[in-house]
């Protein structure tokens, strides 16, 4: 198996594209030059809000369920892959475990996420996928620095826009279609 980079939660925001979508912010986590957005559903942007808000609702939600049954069957969720980045959309699968077997179940990778906060689990990528998807961190960050969190999304965009531009006027076509499809993943 190729070697799994472990991924932290930096940010979650309204995308600019939409009221029901939302862009998070994944960042490799002793990689810190490397991250890379993803395009949620208000659902599950919801569902993980409240987990890093610590809001718990009166009744469990759909990702409250599903974890409190992975907990009373005695499984343990090991980790959550995200496996690839196909056309715009990444596909992942969640990595569960008891002391007989492991069940590798194919999952959004929005849902994954939202399951693995709740049940304290890594959430990892493929490093050569890492290396295809990521927007490096300083493409992020203004001259004053400012935090990814602190970005707005047409900020990412324009920047990206820009990068992908010179890539083009350069000849570097592998560069360019890097971030064609980056452009793509936020303006969906």
């Amino acid at each position: 198996m190729k070697e799994l980079i472990k991924l932290q939660v930096v940010s979650l925001s309204p995308s600019a594209s939409g009221a029901t979508s939302y862009i998070l912010f994944l960042q490799a986590d002793h990689h810190d030059h490397l991250g890379f957005p993803m395009v949620i559903g208000l659902n599950e942007a919801q569902a993980i809000s409240m987990y890093m808000e610590e809001i718990i609702p009166a009744r469990p939600l759909t990702h409250d369920l599903f974890s409190n049954f992975i907990k009373q069957t005695y499984m343990r969720l090991a980790f959550v892959e995200i496996e690839s980045f196909q056309d715009g959309v990444f596909y992942a699968k969640m990595h569960l475990q008891n002391k007989d077997e492991t069940i590798i179940l194919d999952a959004r990778p929005s849902d994954s996420i939202a399951i693995a906060l709740r049940l304290q689990a890594d959430i990892r990528i493929k490093e050569n996928l890492l290396n295809e998807i990521a927007i490096p961190m300083d493409v992020l960050h203004s001259e004053n620095d400012i935090e990814v969190s602190e970005l707005s999304i047409h900020e990412v965009i324009s920047t990206l826009e820009e990068s992908l531009e010179k890539a083009l006027a350069e000849e570097n076509y592998e560069e360019a279609a890097k971030l064609r499809d980056q452009l793509n993943q936020l303006t969906k």
